[in-house]
């Protein structure tokens, strides 16, 4: 068996075999998203929610026994689409590369170190990309995934829905409950677990239970210390350890420390330090049971074969490969989600 044909055994079997723990159980919106089993891979031209925007109240009667009985009928239903978004990574090996990993040993140990190592790359790039989109605000008709910020800003539009809360417009489609404004969400915030309390309440859903608090590394610590120092029971999940995740329970909370969420890659995000939207500040309350990634099961970060460039007029001595990622994440209720810019320990 050829170098080539080795080389493209190995690094899609082992790409296969790490998909579910670099893509999803490393990055803590895409793990809770597999707790609620809402990773779905669908086809299709768009992807849409079916959204009902008000309870069928406005009929409901009280009458005695003469009295005439009404009824009406109104459509409540709005859909919210979502277009599918894309990105890829190429992965090359050179000539280089391929003659000092040539079949010198038995075992194959330095093709094997070479597939290993460009598999762990080709995923840890895909996945910090994916993550720095999460966080992110991709609108409805640019080129990336649209994130928490892209369903949790009030008064942007979201899944092709547009939102003013100045006139009334799918009020019932802005964030945490229609409660923060366009600019009071970035008020500067003291964290503290009373506060925290007071601000998830409304986010509570009966059927689906209260959201999981998202936060970098200050904001946690912070919540951790408060209650150490009150004696307050702490649970530790200690299964997200392996995973690099850090999560607690503090009074029927759940807090998530997501180590993205640090002043080290606001640059990355174009992002200032110290300053509203900041990584650093920012503190997410997700309904787990809210939000989908969708993936087409034609681009589901597969990584296509090597091809060798020299079989191409005037091409270069290099193999090449590519990691493909469509869909999109999409969330089917942002009023009872939760997004603050501006908050510090």
């Amino acid at each position: 068996m050829s170098f080539h044909q080795d080389l493209d055994d190995m690094t899609r079997d082992m790409h296969d075999a790490t998909l579910e723990v670099e893509y999803m159980r490393k990055t803590p919106v895409l793990d809770l998203i597999l707790e609620q089993e809402n990773l779905k891979f669908n086809g299709g031209k768009q992807y849409y929610f079916e959204c009902d925007t008000a309870p069928a109240t406005d009929d409901v009667q009280d009458y005695s026994g003469n009295d005439p009985l009404t009824h009406s009928r109104t459509d409540s239903t709005k859909r919210a689409y979502f277009n599918r978004k894309n990105f890829q990574k190429g992965v090359t090996v050179d000539f280089e590369e391929e003659l000092q990993n040539a079949y010198d040993n038995e075992d194959g140990t330095k093709l094997h170190d070479l597939a290993a190592f460009v598999v762990k790359k080709t995923n840890e790039a895909g996945r910090l990309h994916l993550r720095k989109l999460i966080y992110g605000a991709g609108g409805d008709s640019g080129k990336q995934v649209q994130g928490l910020n892209s369903a949790l800003v009030p008064d942007s539009a979201y899944g092709t829905l547009t939102r003013t809360r100045a006139t009334s417009i799918n009020d019932w489609w802005q964030p945490a409950n229609n409660i923060y404004t366009s600019s009071t969400y970035a008020s500067a915030t003291v964290i503290s677990i009373d506060w925290l309390q007071s601000v998830i309440l409304p986010l509570v859903d009966l059927e689906n239970g209260g959201g999981v608090v998202i936060v970098g590394n200050d904001l946690f610590l912070a919540i951790k210390s408060e209650a150490q120092a009150a004696s307050m029971p702490i649970t530790v999940n200690k299964a997200k350890f392996q995973y690099g995740i850090e999560e607690i329970e503090i009074d029927g909370m759940r807090v998530l420390r997501d180590p993205f969420l640090q002043t080290a890659y606001n640059t990355g995000m174009g992002l200032t330090s110290s300053a509203a939207g900041a990584l650093e500040r920012r503190l997410y309350i997700i309904n787990p049971a809210d939000w989908y990634l969708w993936i087409h099961p034609k681009r589901n970060f597969v990584m296509t074969p090597f091809f060798d460039q020299k079989q191409i007029a005037n091409g270069a001595d290099f193999e090449l490969a590519r990691l493909l990622f469509s869909g999109n994440l999409a969330c089917k209720h942002p009023n009872r989600n939760l997004y603050l810019s501006n908050v510090t320990a």
